[in-house]
């Protein structure tokens, strides 16, 4: 079947016309241009301004109508990219209506709002500043909507951004949440250069209120507010669409939107037992699957997917083979370099992260497969980085790790009450240090190093109370209680655990 693309771009709305055609239709006219092999079409969260526009005889639908339309004229692949600036109750609402079209179509996605990411904050307010450069006697508070959802900390953030300037003269304030236009004046207080104001809409479009609420001439506009404590007001009636660099970064939004996600997923150590629930049906769904490969060879990841593979099929019968899609993946190998040449090993994360950035580019999800867990010596954290930065989404699951699976396999318990817990790389710098520390160790990537590992064990008084297990897991499984039990077989899969004194 064809398929046929197209992304819903979602406004909450507004009926100035001129407000709408600086800001939402500039946006909409930048992703039409980019994303040409797409057709965009419009959609807006609020009723009243659908019905007033309506009146008039603009027509403008509602997510519902528009999705409903994408999937009568036979579109297979639909994309939603909100305008909206935070995940509010608007952002909740319009997430919850374009689910239920979830299954109309091959796919559908939902992108973010403007306002997510930690640095989302920083980026947005770097701009709005320098679009809204103040003098020495002037101030400038800016507009947002504000809720009483619990997205209004996207302003409280913002604002304690601000609080951190030296000679401040920025200030954060909403409309229905906090902080408000009497908590930012108070504040002013303590400004005694400050005889100027100027207010800025900290919204997509400078509608309705910006046009009454903050520059009305009513006695309750901010306008007058301010003006009444003896300030001296402008007020600047732009939306933040209307601002290049503003709409530069919907432009990434919606990119963001149409790429891939790549996803860091733990295994777990050995048998494919341990994938979790999430795992499997990340793998399941996922486009391309990325697998690490050392010596050209050795891909332990992915037969422990391959073993879970077969578990499952064993356990849910003949409708449950090949669950994970394996047969149908499209399989990616990531030769890793084993060495510490860091200079080397940057070419080569280098060279993984375009290549998995290209997969991502055309909207496929990558999978990444890694032994244990995500966050522990992972290969997974040299790829995710540079991804990150190059404004793909990334989503790491968690699994079980070697070093508690081992614990679980030797039926002994890693710490207990308030002690501490240790995570050493053994052999390398800070080693003997770290033993010093007081709490339960565990030594991990001990392979090679584990002659010298015993010889500073028993040099420090703690070689009676290790134990260690090689191969957590798998086949060649050892378990060894006692240091003295090792079979002297290397084993790259070695981790050593030194308890807390002698108490087990």
């Amino acid at each position: 079947m064809t398929e046929k693309k197209g992304i819903l771009a979602v406004s909450f709305g507004t009926t100035h016309d001129a407000a709408r055609e600086e800001s939402i239709e500039a946006i909409e006219r930048q992703w039409t241009q980019i994303f040409s092999e797409y057709t965009v079409r419009r959609a807006f969260t609020s009723g009243i301004v659908r019905r007033k526009l309506s009146e008039r005889g603009i027509l403008v639908q509602s997510v519902s109508e528009a999705l409903r339309q994408f999937e009568e004229d036979g579109y297979t692949h639909v994309w939603v990219q909100p305008t909206h600036f935070i995940p509010g109750e608007e952002y909740d609402r319009l997430k919850a209506e374009a689910l239920g079209f979830k299954d109309r179509f091959t796919f559908l996605k939902i992108g973010e709002p403007l306002l997510v990411q930690e640095e989302d904050y920083d980026t947005v307010v770097t701009i709005m500043k320098k679009q809204n450069p103040v003098s020495d006697d002037e101030a400038c508070i800016f507009m947002g909507h504000g809720t009483y959802h619990e997205a209004n900390r996207v302003y409280e953030k913002i604002e304690k951004r601000l609080e951190k300037e030296s000679g401040r003269r920025y200030f954060m304030a909403t409309v229905e949440g906090i902080p408000s236009i009497e908590d930012i004046l108070e504040q002013l207080k303590a400004e005694k250069s400050v005889r100027r104001l100027r207010l800025v809409p900290f919204m997509l479009v400078a509608g309705e209120h910006a046009r009454n609420d903050m520059a009305g001439e009513e006695a309750e506009s901010w306008k007058s507010i301010c003006g009444s404590r003896g300030y001296e007001v402008s007020c600047v009636l732009h939306g933040m669409g209307f601002y290049e660099e503003i709409r530069e970064l919907y432009v990434q939004k919606c990119r963001k939107c149409l790429s891939g996600i790549f996803y860091g997923v733990s295994v777990g150590p050995g048998a494919g037992g341990n994938l979790t629930l999430d795992a499997a049906k990340c793998i399941r769904e996922c486009d391309v699957l990325a697998v690490p490969r050392t010596g050209e060879q050795h891909t332990i990841a992915l037969s422990i997917v391959q073993k879970a593979n077969v578990q499952i099929g064993e356990m849910f019968g003949e409708t449950a083979r090949d669950y994970l899609r394996l047969s149908k993946k499209e399989t990616v190998y990531l030769d890793f370099l084993m060495t510490r040449d860091a200079q080397k090993r940057e070419a080569v994360y280098r060279k993984m992260s375009e290549e998995l950035g290209g997969y991502l580019a055309a909207g496929k999800n990558v999978g990444m497969i890694v032994l244990g867990d995500v966050s522990v010596y992972a290969t997974v954290s040299y790829l995710a980085g540079p991804l990150k930065r190059s404004g793909y989404e990334v989503t790491l699951l968690p699994g079980v790790n070697s070093f508690c699976a081992s614990a679980a396999a030797l039926g002994r318990s890693l710490t207990e009450m308030s002690k501490p817990l240790h995570i050493i790389p053994a052999g390398y710098d800070g080693t003997e240090e770290s033993l010093r520390l007081p709490g339960s160790k565990v030594l991990m990537k001990s392979g090679k190093n584990l002659p010298e590992t015993k010889r500073l064990l028993k040099d420090m008084g703690l070689y009676r109370q290790a134990s260690m297990v090689k191969d957590c897991g798998m086949e060649t499984q050892e378990l060894c209680w006692s240091l003295d039990e090792d079979t002297e077989r290397n084993s790259y899969f070695t981790t050593i655990l030194v308890s807390d004194h002698t108490k087990e």
